[in-house]
């Protein structure tokens, strides 16, 4: 894809409002795991396939743009790091998808229908072939290519991966991305070293955070709160604050009363085609909030974002009313559902139990 191209469509792989892993140079939390491929690199016994694991936003991606900056021959800020500097000539060419021995395989943008493919289809993996057949096109003999993400391939697509991983090319590198490896073939996970990412403790992503929005101290906070350990799901709740933070504060705050108009905008607002991300960002965020309250009722302690909600229940009601969340959710997303309908169900339903 050219860099206009990139400018100009919606990337798969990227979050509204949050800057690109493969733009992103400093990583947090996973020090372990990148000293654990730099030590096999370092062996001369480089394993061919690596899928790293963890929740959306840990930082999966981020870890994976070091590794690939790091193996196409990037000059690392510190020898016991993979801190290749975004001045680095191999730093720039990847940013810009411009490097002759790097390929990302992601949800294609369709042109004709003006949206991401909802899946990989075969005929990219079959191009990913293609790619590690032909001669390395830069200097460095290293051929790598990042799968972001491999829950994304279809049966068909995973059975095109699994040829090549059992049959790797010289200098050959993939590196997969999964926050569901349950998913995935057995036999694609039993081919591949395994980095599995945890989540990122909320004293580390706080200071960090803070240095890279400006935000009131309460966003920072519930930003972090609502992140389940993953940095760049904290960026992503800062930088959606006004459709994701703020409404949902206001929904909560108004509990104890009778607020029909306010449901109706908040589902109207996130309905529309455009609030795909902040949807999503919402539903989550309520169901974690909905899960602290169930604590809070019986335990007393607070350990949500915000402050504890204005209505007293018991626990067995705000356990269900997470499940209802999850649900539809669930079920919005597997049929075809009217998406202002069931929002504006789901928030009526929490007010009235």
């Amino acid at each position: 894809m050219r860099k206009t191209e990139i400018e100009e469509y919606p990337e798969a792989d990227r979050a509204p409002g949050c800057p690109h892993p493969r733009e992103t140079y400093d990583l947090i939390g996973h020090s372990e795991s990148e000293k654990r491929f730099l030590e096999a690199q370092s062996s001369g016994r480089l394993h061919h396939a690596w899928l790293i694991t963890g929740p959306p936003g840990v930082g999966k991606a981020t870890l994976a743009y070091r590794m690939v900056r790091h193996i196409l021959g990037g000059k690392s800020l510190l020898t016991t790091s993979m801190n290749v500097p975004q001045s680095d000539p191999v730093a720039q060419r990847i940013e810009s998808l411009g490097h002759g021995n790097f390929m990302l395989l992601r949800r294609p943008y369709d042109f004709k229908l003006k949206k991401i493919r909802t899946e990989i289809p075969i005929d990219d993996v079959r191009a990913m072939g293609k790619f590690f057949q032909g001669t390395a096109a830069e200097d460095q003999s290293w051929r790598v290519c990042l799968i972001d993400t491999a829950d994304e391939l279809n049966r068909n697509s995973e059975n095109a991966i699994l040829k090549l991983l059992e049959e790797p090319p010289a200098k050959a590198l993939i590196i997969l991305l999964s926050s569901s490896p349950g998913r995935l073939l057995p036999t694609i996970r039993s081919r591949c070293m395994h980095l599995p990412l945890r989540a990122v403790p909320e004293a580390e992503i706080s200071p960090w955070l803070r240095d890279r929005i400006e935000a009131p101290d309460q966003i920072i906070e519930a930003a972090v709160k609502l992140s389940r350990g993953g940095p760049g799901k904290a960026i992503a709740l800062a930088q959606n604050a006004d459709t994701v933070l703020k409404p949902l504060t206001g929904f909560l705050g108004s509990l104890d009363r009778s607020q029909s108009k306010m449901d109706h905008i908040l589902a109207n607002s996130l309905a529309a085609q455009s609030a795909g991300a902040s949807r999503k960002l919402f539903w989550e965020a309520l169901q974690d909030i909905l899960q602290a309250q169930s604590v809070f009722s019986v335990t007393g302690e607070w350990h949500g974002a915000f402050k504890p909600l204005p209505v007293s229940k018991p626990p067995e009601v705000w356990q269900k009313l997470w499940d209802k969340v999850g649900e539809m959710q669930r079920l919005e997303a597997a049929i075809n559902m009217d998406k202002k309908t069931v929002m504006s169900d789901t928030l009526s339903a929490i007010r009235a139990a």
